[in-house]
């Protein structure tokens, strides 16, 4: 009998401790430096890049996110915590605005809706494209980016087109829920194959345009956004073109709007170290960014930093109650999944993102094949400078612009 208390008490003791409820979770605010020189219950305390927390040897998820491989056991490991920028509700209300030009389907129209928003002093560089239609889950059939600069702010801007209708949300969710994760090749962690197929559809000629305009104007920021796909997207992207050389970390800045989650736990770490400057805009009770859910599981999907959570209903560029969360993936922190409301995916500072630019040029998608559709191929990604962009919509619906060119030509032959 004697035995068995002293056994569960032992358990007790243990449980209590392992799980990071002792003194090493209180050294916390210390930092990892601090944090790993400090003794635990059998050896010092580790630390947590995922949570940015201090725990004791031996605790394991949910109470500390990080895997034995993950945790940090000696100052010499510690990563360099400091975020290289703040996180501006102006620049995010500015590039949800611009991302809003990827659901556009001509120069013309872009123009029209870059000129409403009074974006006076962004211009398109290019539209970077390819058929996406063996990819069941694209609405528009084209995975799409825009590159856009402003000399003014000194800012080159990449805006990835996303998630436009409820039904391929939904879509999109089962299939994230149903495929295994890749390697995108910035380390060991995992993505999302979706996710990194859509991505890879359009990377090449992504990172040939970012060289081009960094060669012209290699002072200026690089900005990255995308709203819900196209924030996944864009996550991707960003640690790529930092990993590969092509952006220096402390030029770059991430922000994505409704994200989901877009790999494992090493990924968020990796992502972490490369893309300081990373801000996940996420309004209210928008169930997406829950999404695939894994409480407790060891491998399992997991935001990197940072949440930036508006709990207004009507969200507003002007709001100034949002909260910037602690941490990579705060279940504390921001929107609770149980109470999910898709109307909050589908407004952030009150835009309709989808239908936004087309609200304000008037005129409604009529077809799955934009007016892009004859400009891109399956086989590789194209890009089209601006100034080559077309701007006749019923033309190219008509069917193939470079067809009835020579046909319109043969006639022209014919009959004078």
């Amino acid at each position: 009998m004697l035995k068995c208390v002293c056994f569960f008490t032992a358990l007790l003791f243990l449980n209590t401790d392992v799980h990071g409820k002792t003194d090493c979770i209180q050294h916390s605010s210390e930092g990892c430096e601090y944090c790993v020189q400090q003794p635990s219950w059998s050896k010092n305390c580790i630390w947590c890049e995922l949570d940015n927390k201090c725990h004791a040897t031996g605790s394991i998820s949910p109470f500390n996110p990080c895997n034995k491989k993950q945790v940090i056991k000696n100052a010499v490991n510690c990563p360099n915590q400091t975020v290289l920028g703040e996180y501006s509700s102006q620049t995010a209300y500015n590039l949800l605005r611009l991302s809003a030009i990827t659901y556009i389907n001509n120069r013309k129209d872009a123009k029209q809706c870059l000129e409403s928003q009074e974006l006076y002093d962004f211009e398109i560089v290019e539209w970077i494209g390819r058929h996406c239609e063996e990819l069941p889950l694209i609405t528009y059939k084209e995975c799409l980016a825009v590159v856009m600069i402003s000399h003014d702010r000194r800012a080159i801007v990449l805006a990835y087109r996303g998630t436009k209708q409820l039904n391929q949300l939904i879509d999109e969710v089962q299939s994230v829920l149903l495929t295994s994760k890749s390697s995108i090749g910035i380390g060991s962690g995992l993505v999302q194959r979706y996710f990194k197929q859509a991505h890879d559809k359009l990377y090449g000629c992504v990172k040939a345009s970012i060289h081009d305009q960094i060669q012209n104007y290699p002072e200026y920021d690089i900005l990255i956004t995308g709203h819900s796909l196209g924030g996944a997207i864009a996550s991707i992207a960003s640690a790529r073109l930092v990993k590969e050389g092509m952006i220096n970390t402390e030029k770059i800045a991430l922000y994505t709007f409704g994200m989901p989650k877009v790999g494992d736990r090493q990924y968020a770490i990796e992502h972490n170290r490369l893309v300081n400057n990373s801000w996940r805009v996420v309004h209210r009770n928008d169930p997406v960014p829950h999404v695939p859910t894994s409480i407790v599981l060891p491998n399992g999907s997991y935001h990197h930093r940072t949440e930036v959570y508006y709990p207004s209903e009507v969200m507003l560029p002007t709001d100034t109650n949002y909260v910037i969360c602690s941490g990579s993936d705060n279940n504390n922190c921001g929107s609770k999944l149980f109470i999910a409301d898709f109307r909050d995916h589908k407004q952030y500072f009150n835009i309709s993102i989808g239908n936004y630019c087309k609200t304000v040029v008037g005129r409604n998608r009529r077809s799955v094949k934009s007016a892009m559709w004859n400009h891109f191929s399956n086989n590789t990604c194209k890009r089209i400078k601006n100034p080559d962009f077309p701007t006749n919509r019923a033309l190219l619906y008509a069917g193939n612009v470079h067809t009835t060119m020579l046909l319109i030509l043969f006639k022209c032959l014919l009959f004078n």
